[in-house]
């Protein structure tokens, strides 16, 4: 059986040789019948033309059946091949693990090549022969009927490393997953997985993308590239692009609404105001409490940092009077230490990333 199986990807992935597919990313959409933002957002990335969508959970904001039916409906109206897979948002007691895959059996698992019967995790191949390794990063809690935090089933490992093993030599692989992976189980991540970054690593993944951080960028863990993709519904509303050129496979963003409209201006006012809101208040009993420049350095860091661009104005932000500022300032929030450490540390463009 597996000799048959081995020469089927390879006859497929023969056949599709020379062919590209525009693949789009995106995250945490949290759908729900009072978001109207997250609507908004979610008919427009439908209505956007790709070959490949690829959702990397919190579909739902509640894990209400009717929040996932309007899911279902918005995808299914979409020429393209869909894969899905469930975030911490998801899974419920109206939604449970076994209930899922049946909900989204059109939107990836009926196109799997492999399934671990122990978890939501699957492995399909795309038309030009990619293999998406979709992992289930959740952690389901049967007594509560949700999930409380992200963690890697310690079986996960094991079976990542059967399926690839699978796979004819040359195949390109990605993986995808809600939470970011660690081993040592931030609130933010999915703990225990250091089994399975070594798979990944040992088997040739180019890389992992993830959701659950509501936020775009990038970071190596112990040799694996891991790729934050983030949320549609707010500034700056980006989706994750994966393509093949020359030199391999690259990595990059496309703004969900056009330059110029509306919608667009209005998140990026909001996104304004929100840094001159929490400079305010981060300031406040400080010697710089309403000071101009204080305020308008952090708005300057702020748009710079969400929209990773940090690294193009970095050295200026540097010489500018109200970083020292920031630096003196008695900050009792963690806006100070988030902002020092960046600036610190740099910043990686997200925006196009090369993979090996």
């Amino acid at each position: 059986m597996r000799i048959v199986f081995f020469l089927v990807v390879l006859l497929f992935l023969t056949a599709a040789a020379g062919e590209t597919e525009q693949i789009r990313i995106s995250a945490d959409l949290h759908l729900s019948s009072g978001g109207t933002d997250q609507q908004e957002a979610f008919r427009t990335l439908c209505a956007e033309p790709a070959d490949v969508l690829i959702l990397l959970g919190d579909l739902a904001n509640s894990g209400h059946l009717r929040e996932h039916q309007m899911v279902t409906e918005g995808l299914a109206g979409m020429d393209a091949e869909i894969y899905v897979l469930p975030g911490n948002h998801d899974l419920s007691a109206e939604i449970s693990p076994d209930r899922f895959p049946e909900l989204y059996a059109a939107f990836g698992y009926d196109r799997a090549f492999a399934r671990d019967p122990d978890s939501l995790s699957y492995a399909a191949l795309t038309r030009s022969g990619i293999c998406l390794l979709m992992l289930d990063t959740n952690e389901w809690n049967p007594e509560r009927r949700m999930v409380l935090h992200g963690g890697i089933a310690p079986h996960l490992g094991q079976w990542t490393e059967t399926t690839l093993a699978r796979l004819p030599e040359g195949t390109p692989v990605f993986a995808f997953g809600h939470y970011p992976l660690s081993a040592d189980g931030a609130n933010d991540s999915a703990g225990g997985a250091d089994h399975l970054m070594q798979v990944l690593r040992e088997n040739g993944v180019r890389a992992y993308f993830c959701g659950h951080r509501h936020s775009n960028g990038t970071f190596e863990t112990d040799g694996l590239r891991q790729i934050l993709v983030g949320v549609p519904w707010s500034y700056p509303p980006l989706v994750r692009t994966l393509e093949q050129d020359e030199g391999g496979y690259r990595s990059g963003t496309e703004v969900l609404y056009p330059e110029g409209s509306a919608r667009l201006t209005a998140m990026r006012r909001a996104s304004a105001e929100l840094a001159e809101h929490m400079a305010e208040g981060s300031l406040a009993g400080t010697a710089y409490e309403g000071n101009p420049e204080a305020v308008a350095f952090f708005k300057a860091f702020f748009d710079a940092a969400v929209n990773g661009r940090l690294g193009e104005v970095r050295e200026v932000l540097l010489t500018r009077e109200g970083y020292r500022m920031w630096q003196e300032a008695e900050v009792r929030t963690a806006v100070r230490p988030w902002l020092l450490s960046t600036l610190a540390g740099g910043q990686e463009d997200y925006h196009e990333i090369r993979l090996r």
